[in-house]
């Protein structure tokens, strides 16, 4: 599992293993101790920070156990670029339901802020699909909120699995 930056990008935030309650929190924390100084840039990153890291805790298919409760393992990270930010996150997949993944976010893509609010509403009308984990509505949300194409690719690891990869450019410009 890997969260490649470039030499052009400085990484603010990173995490790689369990992700549990405390570390949600931890990282939280240090996201809007580094963007204090602006709430509009803050709530943003926040809040695609927030998508992406619940997305490891529930559905990542790697898990580690402690006392008793089940976590979810992945990797999440914050990049700087000179005109944005880069939030990247990496977890393990079951293969099935990647297609899914891959019919769904081409076409959020294509949309503009309109269209997409539209269809959020209208996903969350349908009854959820058979292969879904929910996948839909927060990738709309993350198209809503970055103003950008959402970024997604699958690393294979096996017959059964891949590293799903989700990275979520956020301008620094309002």
């Amino acid at each position: 599992m890997s969260l490649n930056s470039t030499s052009e990008e400085s990484i603010l935030i990173s995490h790689k293993g369990l992700i549990n309650e405390r570390i949600i929190t931890q990282k939280g924390e240090e996201i809007r101790a580094l963007f204090k100084d602006d709430i509009y840039l803050s709530r943003k990153i926040f809040s695609v920070y927030m998508e992406l890291i619940q997305n490891i805790f529930y559905y990542s298919c790697e898990k580690e156990e402690i006392g008793g409760k089940s976590f979810g393992v992945g990797s999440i990270q914050i990049t700087k670029k000179a005109d944005s930010y880069t939030i990247k996150s990496c977890n393990l997949a079951e293969s099935k339901f990647i297609e899914n993944i891959n019919k769904k976010f081409p076409v959020i893509n294509q949309l503009n802020k309109e269209q997409l609010r539209k269809l959020k509403i209208e996903t969350r009308r349908k009854p959820q699909e058979p292969l879904s984990k929910g996948a839909g509505i927060g990738l709309i949300q993350l198209a809503i909120i970055s103003g950008n194409p959402l970024n997604i690719f699958f690393e294979k690891k096996d017959t059964f699995h891949s590293f799903y990869n989700i990275h979520i450019k956020i301008s620094s410009q309002k």
